[in-house]
């Protein structure tokens, strides 16, 4: 089989920057209310957790080799921010979506915080409308992971 272009790998590094173009617009977006969210989910990831996520295709070896992630500034291997993202999902989807995928319409958040295999994340969820909530996702010491969180399910 022949490939019509070479693989391509790109990096994201924290705190790097430089890349030179407009950082775009800042400030706090879907900010949860005052008060007890209405819903809190608490999922346990395993230790081993980025190798099996690993067989969704994403190899990259920040997730699973430490002399790799220690060239990133992490003290051990970082676990997928898309199985955090997904941990996250499925708890919006059976909290607020009654688990019914076609009642699942959008969601987005900002990832704030690595999170390490083993982790127990919490997604906290409060309505502010009709098919409508913001979220964030947080580890047991408090450290938000996904922040600025929106869903719309209906």
């Amino acid at each position: 089989m022949k490939r019509s272009s070479p693989p391509y790998f790109s990096a994201f590094i924290r705190g790097e920057g430089g890349w030179g173009g407009d950082r775009g617009p800042g400030g706090a977006r879907n900010e949860p209310p005052e008060r007890d969210p209405d819903h809190a989910v608490t999922y346990q990831t395993s230790p081993d957790q980025a190798f099996v996520y690993r067989l969704s295709g994403d190899r990259n070896p920040l997730h699973t080799d430490p002399q790799f992630a220690a060239m990133g500034g992490f003290d051990r291997p970082i676990l997928h921010g898309l199985c955090s993202y997904g941990f996250t999902g499925r708890a919006l989807l059976h909290a607020l979506a009654g688990s019914d995928p076609a009642r699942f319409h959008h969601i987005e958040g900002r990832f704030s915080s690595p999170v390490l295999p083993g982790d127990a994340l919490t997604i906290s969820m409060w309505r502010t409308g009709d098919g409508e909530a913001v979220f964030h996702t947080a580890k047991d010491d408090g450290t938000v992971v996904i922040d600025q969180g929106l869903v719309r399910f209906g």
